[in-house]
């Protein structure tokens, strides 16, 4: 399944969780814990940034992934949704054996469906003094969500594709881009580079573009 909601990357600032449970206002939300998490950048595969959490809820629009060994907790989740009287359901899958050390050897990742994610993601970036960022049209990657059987055969439960990358120097913002991106009543929701590009000038980003298809993500040039 890879289904068009909203994604909110809760990582380093555990206080962005309520904020993306306030986008909650009706319907049920599951709750996926213990999953495993395949995220690509290119020909990258991704080990040291990975979600092992995460909620949907289709009527409101909204995924909320927690990184695994974050801050913020399922248990936190759980506790605002009752505090908001939010119905929801839990689904917990069998623990995946494998080792996993989070670092923050990549910035942090937002995942822009639409416009206003970019501009929002502009903004924050502005207001720690960034106001360059390099942008890879060219650069492909998709995540998913999942879990693995008794059998130790992987199932997909949610997941993204992304055609772009914009590059800050305090984050990594992926550009969602696949077919069924599409509102009930029409409406594209995929992002093109010249979108990208309008963007960035409209908020007086200086962008440098870049065809590489591998860009270096991680800091120091520590590839994993």
């Amino acid at each position: 399944m890879r289904s068009n909601l909203d994604v909110w990357a809760i990582q380093f600032y555990p206080e962005e969780l309520e904020t993306a449970l306030g986008k909650i206002e009706d319907g049920m939300s599951i709750i996926y814990s213990n999953c495993t998490c395949n995220f690509k950048i290119g020909n990258q595969e991704i080990k040291n940034r990975q979600f092992d959490t995460f909620l949907y809820n289709e009527d409101s629009d909204v995924l909320i992934m927690l990184m695994r060994g974050g801050k913020a907790t399922k248990e936190d989740m759980i506790k605002s949704l009752e505090e908001k009287g939010k119905e929801y359901h839990e689904v917990t899958f069998a623990n995946p054996v494998e080792d996993y050390e989070n670092t923050d050897e990549i910035s942090e990742l937002w995942f822009a469906r639409e416009k206003y994610v970019l501009k929002d993601a502009i903004n924050d970036s502005k207001s720690r003094g960034i106001n360059s960022c390099e942008f890879y049209p060219l650069v492909t990657g998709s995540l998913e969500l999942g879990y693995i059987s008794n059998t130790d055969n992987p199932y997909s439960v949610d997941g993204r594709l992304f055609n772009g990358l914009v590059k800050f120097d305090d984050k990594l913002v992926f550009i969602i881009n696949q077919p069924d991106n599409i509102t009930k009543d029409g409406t594209i929701r995929n992002m093109w580079p010249c979108n990208v590009l309008d963007i960035l000038k409209e908020n007086g980003i200086e962008c440098t573009v870049s065809m590489d298809t591998e860009p270096e993500i991680y800091k120091n040039n520590k590839i994993k």
